[in-house]
């Protein structure tokens, strides 16, 4: 029986949490534990392995610190879930603003509204093996290896030509004092110009951004119309940010656990 996406994503969460408390597990004991064939399991590590969450080596897999990130897998698993959260802000007919951060591109990919516009300075859309139905502009500009980000007068005369409904925008840093700040000198330009050219501004970040603060500030915390983060910021965190112009912030969590998923669902999955 065909599963819808929503539960392929659900299962996939659950092998990356089996991982973060086993750091390895073999095709044939997540196939077991899930009642799926193994060649499903190896298709949910491809898809994992492509995310740099995990590699693989003859029939098992093993966590990766992804992106050289310090939080590991907890940090994708929440990233995933924001995106999911997101997409859901999404309307039929929205143009849309999506920059260079890694929680704002997977936002594409969980879209279900129609006749959606997305414009990106982000060149791993390139990428993306699963598509939404949205039509995908990117600004173009200057790229300089190892980021994807698209910057510099090209990409900033794109956006100055667009009025979007929304922008979706992911920060290193977001604090009360210092607002949205960025770790990479060549990118606030951009964001600043997609924050100014749309309607209304929705932020993504994980707990770890969250009182952080970086090098390059690109807008204040009273811009923010919307912040989606996860459920590691506390009421504090969240009624500071409010208190200094943030108007309104989603907690998600991580999802079902491993043990959860399989309770929910006995029936076999997709072969």
């Amino acid at each position: 029986m065909k599963r819808s996406k929503a539960y392929i994503d659900a299962r996939r969460d659950a092998i990356i949490a089996i991982l973060e408390s086993k750091g390895q597990v073999g095709v044939a004991e997540l196939a077991e534990h899930f009642g799926v064939s193994t060649l499903t399991i190896r298709r949910d590590l491809g898809y994992l392995e492509e995310q740099r969450v995990l590699s693989r080596q003859y029939g098992t897999a093993t966590l990766l610190n992804p992106l050289g990130r310090p939080s590991g897998s907890r940090q994708v698993r929440a990233n995933k879930a924001i995106a999911r959260e997101a997409a859901k802000h999404v309307n039929d007919g929205d143009c849309i603003f999506i920059n260079a951060s890694s929680t704002a591109i997977s936002i594409i990919s969980n879209i279900t509204a129609q006749d959606v516009t997305v414009v990106t300075n982000n060149a791993k859309v390139l990428l993306l093996t699963e598509h939404s139905s949205a039509s995908i502009v990117l600004t173009g500009g200057e790229i300089r290896p190892p980021k994807a980000s698209m910057t510099g007068e090209f990409a900033l005369e794109c956006v100055k030509r667009i009025t979007a409904t929304k922008c979706f925008l992911g920060v290193t840093g977001l604090s009360p004092a210092y607002g949205l700040t960025s770790a990479t000198a060549p990118e606030p330009a951009v964001n600043a110009m997609m924050l100014e050219r749309s309607r209304m501004h929705v932020i993504v970040a994980d707990s770890s951004k969250i009182g952080k603060i970086s090098s390059f500030q690109f807008g204040s915390t009273d811009e923010v119309d919307l912040l989606v983060t996860d459920s590691g910021v506390t009421d504090e965190q969240v009624e500071q940010l409010k208190e200094n112009g943030v108007s309104e912030v989603i907690r998600v969590g991580l999802g079902p656990s491993p043990m959860r998923l399989v309770e929910e669902e006995k029936r076999p999955l997709e072969p």
